[in-house]
């Protein structure tokens, strides 16, 4: 079987449950080992965000995966990672560096002094704005903004080009997309499965959220997650197992609808 390009987009790594965790921001240390395992029993070679870029645009995507993490919540990261041996690319706002993050208490923002420890250690640093708005809804100026000067600020820290860009809540259009050209971006990031490995600012990745199973990755990998889910009875039983497990509201971040166009 084929083994399509894959990424993931993870939030925090931590221990939370659902009932204090209504954006379902966090995937626990042994739901993350499990993705992993999972992920090399399909096959796949784990790699950073840029090979995975690289290697699509090349022609060479299959059978590699990358690990991505939004926001800049990295308590612990380098560690488990080091323990899965597995690389990754972690996406940083910020305005948020050093802070707690605006919607959880559960998990603190990377500063500027982990930022450069994580680039020492091999996890990839992309960008991920300033101040996390939704880019479609700012003027070309503002948007523009947001991409300089995220990216000038991590350059500062890592003191090493960053290349890359995940777009806040994956929301992008023709707008923001030429706007991440126009400021030198040469991959740029979506959720929930929408994009095309053909188009290098509209690359895609599949959301992992608190609770995402080995099965819900499964159907991930194969680009089928957001069609079955997304089916009235799927939904409501999800959504009925979800409260039962303590979360009590659904997930209330916007996530872009799946409109993939993979390359075969």
């Amino acid at each position: 079987m084929k083994l399509p390009p894959l990424a993931l987009a993870y939030h925090g790594i931590g221990s939370v449950p659902l009932r204090d965790d209504p954006h379902r921001l966090f995937a626990s240390p042994a739901a993350l080992h499990r993705h992993v395992a999972r992920l090399r029993s399909f096959g796949y070679r784990m790699v950073t965000a840029r090979e995975l870029a690289l290697r699509a645009r090349g022609g060479d995507g299959e059978g590699h995966a990358a690990l991505t993490f939004d926001d800049g919540l990295a308590d612990g990261l380098a560690a488990l990672l080091g323990r899965l041996g597995v690389p990754a690319t972690l996406f940083a706002t910020t305005g948020w560096l050093g802070a707690a993050h605006p919607d959880t208490p559960h998990g603190r923002v990377a500063d500027r002094r982990e930022l450069r420890a994580l680039h020492a250690a091999g996890v990839e640093i992309g960008a991920h704005t300033v101040n996390h708005p939704d880019l479609t809804r700012l003027d070309f100026a503002d948007c523009l903004a947001e991409l300089v000067e995220s990216r000038r600020e991590l350059e500062t820290i890592i003191d090493a080009p960053v290349e890359s860009l995940a777009y806040p809540y994956g929301a992008a259009d023709a707008r923001v997309v030429a706007a991440a050209d126009t400021v030198g971006y040469r991959w740029a990031w979506r959720v929930a499965g929408a994009g095309s490995w053909d188009a290098p600012r509209e690359l895609p990745r599949q959301t992992m959220l608190n609770r995402c199973s080995t099965l819900g990755l499964w159907l991930k990998r194969t680009d089928r997650y957001e069609a079955v889910v997304g089916r009235p009875l799927i939904r409501a039983a999800r959504q009925a197992r979800l409260r039962a497990l303590g979360h009590r509201r659904p997930h209330p971040r916007p996530v872009e609808p799946a409109r993939s166009r993979r390359a075969a």
